[in-house]
């Protein structure tokens, strides 16, 4: 944890997964180590030392936890749940799983769970696999999801667990973990789309194994690309298994992919104002975080065309690389459609026209992220901070229309609009809070207090994306011929009528290439 903080790679959680508990160590008469609650020592020496320090560094705790097999008697706790249960302990009796029955749920809450959180434990990873069916009939993870998540408004109201699916409906309670995940591009690939459309009934918070669980190999690419997709999803969770080589940690990797991770980990934390009002709009209004196009979109035909590109809160549209770059081109693709309107690739300010599909490229660092013309981005200035209210917000301004968003926070609600050049912030309760202007690609201001307006008439409104330089790095980062390369940029250099440049790109032989130049003619356009 500290080499994250070296690093500086702000985190919020940290996720233990089983091996917490015994696992290995447990007696062969009592079957697998699957199921646990005391500490493996071996491990953990002192777990509640090693749980404070976590807390210190701001960081949440949750531990796994695989109940199907109930309390048995090489637990540490046994002997207090045999009491409460009547349990014969000489015959090593099980507190068999039955979450039909009060008294072991008590017992399970109260003398298993309940310890164990007054050592720290902050929320519960509840990883039922079992299936089955309970003596009432239920499905057990429906009963787990219910009274884990009642038991967890106990500690405080806003408290949360991570659970698996049981069926439409069950995501009243948990965020959901979806499950092992192989490494592989068919699963990044997969889950854009499945997220999405989980909205479809009402399932609108998820959490991946970001980066793959299990099997597979190691690819560099396919680990960045998925850590992208990660910072703009619902939940950003890298996991792994135990093997020493599927670890997510960004140090793994090469100094181009370390630093591109820890990029994206920090835009994560500053998007952390922007996510969590889309949060309260759930709660609120069932509005999804992520939403497939065709919700705002119902009437065009590209909107259910497009399954892995998606909506992400009320002011952004996402599209996630899914595979694996094109070799010549030293770029990964995706086909974008943008519908009417102005939009702007959210980190470098590239505008394209809408009411078009294209096919978009960008270098292994870059992800496809669009803002709408007024659009206006929360961001936390200081994300390395990870304050629990932030006290200083960026506000991102994409010009060209008017626009507006309202910053939903636990106790205050802020309005931003831009409306005629004139920005105005107004909180509904006084506050020390600065305010960072960027206009376009520009600060305006910073260190702003209260609520203000600001007249940004005549100022710098236009990105620095540049089509002569875009065209250049696209040419030198391409694996084709010197010569091809000096052509492409004297002819499209020297061409100045855009149907010209056009037809001179459709001499090109190799499709990709001529996609590429096409992507970027049409925003220089």
């Amino acid at each position: 944890m500290d080499k994250f903080t070296d690093k500086k790679v702000p985190l919020s959680v940290s996720v233990i997964d089983m091996d917490w508990h015994k696992v290995s160590e447990v007696p062969s008469r009592f079957g697998s180590g699957w199921t646990g609650y005391s500490w493996n020592r071996n491990l953990f020496p002192n777990p509640e030392n090693f749980i404070d320090e976590l807390h210190q560094r701001k960081l949440k705790v949750t531990l796994n936890d695989h109940p199907a097999d109930g309390i048995r008697a090489f637990e540490d706790l046994y002997p207090q749940v045999a009491q409460t249960l009547d349990l014969n302990t000489e015959l090593e009796e099980a507190a068999k799983f039955d979450f039909d029955n009060p008294k072991f749920r008590k017992a399970y809450f109260e003398e298993v769970h309940g310890p164990l959180e007054k050592e720290g434990v902050d929320f519960w990873w509840i990883d039922w696999q079992q299936g089955a069916i309970s003596k009432s009939g239920v499905d057990p993870l429906w009963l787990l999801n219910h009274y884990q998540y009642q038991n967890a408004q106990k500690k405080h109201k806003n408290n949360i667990i991570l659970s698996r699916y049981a069926g439409p409906g069950s995501h009243r309670y948990p965020l959901g973990f979806s499950g092992d995940s192989v490494i592989s591009w068919a699963s990044l690939d997969f889950q854009p789309y499945f997220t999405s459309t989980a909205s479809n009934i009402g399932y609108t918070w998820w959490s991946h194994d970001i980066g793959g669980h299990m099997q597979g190999y190691k690819d560099a690419e396919l680990s960045l690309r998925w850590l992208q997709f990660g910072v703009f999803s619902p939940i950003n969770r890298l996991h792994s298994s135990k093997s020493e080589f599927t670890s997510k940690e960004p140090w793994h990797f090469d100094a181009v992919i370390e630093q591109s991770m820890i990029d994206f980990l920090q835009l994560r934390h500053q998007l952390i104002p922007y996510l969590y009002s889309a949060n309260l709009i759930t709660a609120s209004e069932g509005r999804a975080l992520v939403e497939p196009l065709y919700y705002e979109y119902p009437m065009e035909e590209e909107a259910y065309q497009h399954r892995n590109q998606y909506l992400l809160g009320e002011q952004l549209m996402v599209a996630p690389i899914t595979e694996k770059m094109n070799s010549l081109l030293q770029m990964g693709s995706v086909e974008v459609w943008f519908p009417e309107g102005t939009w702007y690739d959210f980190f470098s300010g590239q505008p394209y026209d809408g009411k078009v599909s294209l096919k978009i490229y960008r270098e292994i660092t870059e992800m496809p992220v669009f803002a709408k013309a007024g659009a206006i981005i929360p961001l936390d200035k200081n994300p390395l901070k990870k304050e629990e209210i932030p006290s200083e917000i960026i506000w991102k301004i994409f010009p060209g229309a008017d626009g507006e968003y309202l910053l939903l926070e636990d106790d205050n609600e802020t309005k931003a609009e831009f409306v005629n050049g004139i920005f105005t912030v107004t909180s509904k309760k006084e506050s020390s809070r600065k305010h960072t202007i960027i206009y376009g690609e520009h600060e305006i201001v910073s260190a702003k207090r209260g609520d203000f307006s600001i007249d940004l008439n005549g100022k710098e409104e236009n990105f620095d994306w540049n089509f002569s330089t875009t065209l250049f790095r696209r040419l030198d980062i391409a694996e084709i011929s010197y010569e091809q390369k000096d052509e492409i940029l004297q002819q499209l250099s020297l061409i100045e009528e855009h149907e010209k440049q056009v037809a001179f790109i459709k001499t090109i032989e190799n499709q990709e290439l001529q996609n590429s130049l096409f992507e970027l003619l049409y925003s220089g356009k």
